[in-house]
């Protein structure tokens, strides 16, 4: 723009001064011609009233040297002439001006040497005898004065554009420079008024693109938190194999950062069958496989993305793995568990049926028969109750319970078990909370009856109940043998023993300490367990 204008400036400086040149030579000659005519109709008027004899005296006399004159006879021949002999000339009746005078008394005309550049005036009239008197004087035509001219008006041409190309510059940076200088990112004055629809149009394009930009922005804000907040890592490739987009959950997978976008996909991916599967996915084959990485599950699957790549998600599977395991725990334990009543009861009955138990003995089978029965019956109301608080239904109201008058009673109702370990049993504290009373019966009686099982002879269980400021602590402590450091985690999975052979001496379901967990979660507190061989073991319900 700034050259254009520059340029602009300068071709209209040129043309206005040739056209300023012209225009004054034009001027010039036509004032100038017309003091010639005038000139030359004065001197012609001098003689109009002199006859030939009269004016030729005076031509001879005077001499004028100044323009031409000549004098000639009505039949056209030259009498006189002050510049060349009249010799040879040729009859003049055919000339213009002289045509013209002998018709009406005068005449003018003017004829052009285009190859000298110069203009001849002729002025004839007609004297008292009937001759004829014509004065002529030649100057430079237009365009001889022009030529003539042509060099000044070049050097004044030459020096006007050199001012001008100073100027025009000058000019056009005060001319441009708001332009340039104009603040199109906030809203700002046009410096010039032709720039109002431009400037408000450029505006508005800035207020729709903010607007585009922002909703874009917002959109990209949700995505990217939608994929830094999923649990399941993705991955998005271009068919190139560069990586798009990496959210949280897949760099920590691999344990890299998220600045890996542009990135070739083997830089983060280096399993071999992975990276089979990607090369399935970006040739339009969808895929999947499970994977086990920094001790996970994971179910990958592998999809193309129309016209952008692939996308690789990473779904765990640990927590369903585990759960399909436990479950499959859980149906052989149970089978177990109840085989072992069962097949005891069957065989105890046979014996009776077949009449080889002496008569003495019955009483002992029957004994026999009623405990392995009332141990069934004990772990089909214990998995029942499981049952129910993996529903989340406990079965009852909850009421304001006193923790140390509960726990009192499940002492109480422990106290000839504890007597025969020689186990002392003593509860401080108290606290009263919203419960389903038999649930935290259940929760103590397990967790005591586990206390007074597995301690030493002379040993304590002692049953710490504390209100702090907004949280009900319970503790059970004993001084017992102590759990293994490897089995602590699992302790409270349903029928898991750490000792097997012991736990069939010490009886029980195998259920309790599971209960007790999904008591405490039921009323949605915390369990922690900590515990050392030899030593004891505290386990710490928080309410």
């Amino acid at each position: 723009m700034k050259k254009r204008i520059f340029v602009n400036m300068i071709m209209l400086t040129v043309i206005s001064l040739m056209l300023v040149a012209a225009a004054l030579c034009f001027v010039f000659y036509n004032q100038f011609s017309g003091i010639v005519r005038s000139e030359l109709r004065e001197r012609a008027d001098l003689f109009r009233n002199a006859d030939t004899q009269t004016a030729m005296q005076d031509l001879i006399i005077f001499k004028p040297n100044d323009m031409r004159i000549t004098l000639i006879h009505p039949d056209g021949l030259v009498a006189f002439d002050n510049a060349v002999g009249t010799e040879g000339l040729a009859n003049h009746l055919d000339r213009e001006e002289i045509a013209e005078a002998v018709e009406t008394g005068w005449g003018e005309s003017r004829r052009l040497s285009a190859t000298m550049g110069m203009e001849t005036y002729y002025y004839a009239v007609r004297l008292a005898d009937g001759s004829l008197l014509r004065v002529a004087k030649t100057t430079s035509s237009i365009w001889g004065m022009f030529s003539g001219v042509l060099p000044a008006v070049i050097c004044i041409i030459f020096v006007i554009l050199v001012i001008g190309y100073l100027l025009a510059g000058n000019l056009t940076r005060r001319i441009v420079a708001p332009i340039n200088n104009l603040d199109l990112s906030t809203e700002s004055t046009p410096p010039y008024d032709e720039l109002v629809p431009f400037i408000r149009t450029i505006e508005q394009q800035r207020e729709r693109i903010a607007a585009q930009f922002s909703d874009l922005q917002s959109r990209t804000d949700t995505i990217s938190a939608i994929m830094d907040n999923m649990t399941e890592g993705i991955i998005l490739i271009s068919r190139q194999g560069l990586i798009l987009s990496v959210n949280k959950s897949a760099a920590a997978l691999f344990e890299t950062d998220t600045a890996m976008d542009g990135k070739n996909i083997l830089e983060l991916i280096r399993d071999l069958e992975l990276l089979e599967q990607v090369r399935a996915a970006l040739s339009g084959k969808r895929s999947e496989l499970s994977i086990r990485r920094s001790g996970k599950s994971y179910r990958v699957f592998f999809s193309p993305v129309t016209d952008s790549g692939a996308l690789i998600l990473f779904l765990d599977i640990t927590e369903k793995m585990m759960a399909e395991q436990m479950r499959r725990e859980f149906s052989a334990n149970v089978s177990h568990e109840l085989k072992t009543p069962l097949t005891s009861i069957y065989g105890h009955a046979e014996m009776l049926y077949s009449g080889i138990v002496k008569e003495s003995d019955h009483h002992a089978f029957f004994g026999k028969i009623k405990d392995e029965a009332a141990r069934l019956i004990a772990l089909i109301e214990d998995i029942i109750l499981i049952s129910k608080l993996d529903e989340n239904t406990g079965g009852e109201t909850f009421e304001e319970v006193s923790l140390a008058v509960i726990a009192a009673e499940a002492a109480e109702a422990l106290s000839l078990k504890a007597s025969e370990h020689r186990v002392t049993v003593s509860i401080s504290g108290n606290a009263v909370m919203s419960a389903g009373r038999s649930m935290i019966y259940e929760m103590f009686y397990n967790l005591i009856d586990n206390a007074i099982k597995y301690n030493k002879p002379g040993g304590t269980v002692k049953v710490d109940v504390s209100h702090l400021e907004d949280t009900i602590e319970v503790a059970i402590a004993d001084t017992g043998i102590g759990i293994p450091e490897d089995a602590q985690s699992r302790v409270f999975e349903r029928f898991y023993r750490v000792d097997k052979s012991r736990s069939k001496k010490t009886g029980g379901t195998g259920l309790g300490l599971a209960i007790v967990k999904h008591i405490v979660l039921f009323h949605k507190g915390k369990l922690a367990l900590k515990s050392s061989c030899d030593q004891g073991t505290v386990v710490t319900i928080s309410f």
